[in-house]
């Protein structure tokens, strides 16, 4: 159990890492909005990151 939480820890942290680096600010919001959606189980976060994900994957 420690090893699957160390690996998703590790992989939370290096997925988020790269959304930092590559997309700036507006990753790590839309990173943002969707934790906090899909903690609070909140449709509108989750829509809002969504959109905000798509737009920025398809900028680039």
């Amino acid at each position: 159990m420690k090893l699957a939480q160390l690996l998703s820890a590790l992989f939370g942290l290096t997925f988020e890492r790269v959304i930092e680096t590559r997309y700036g600010p507006s990753g790590v919001l839309c990173l943002f909005l969707l934790g906090a959606g899909l903690r609070t189980r909140n449709p509108t976060c989750l829509i809002i990151a969504a959109v905000l994900l798509g737009l920025l994957l398809a900028q680039r």
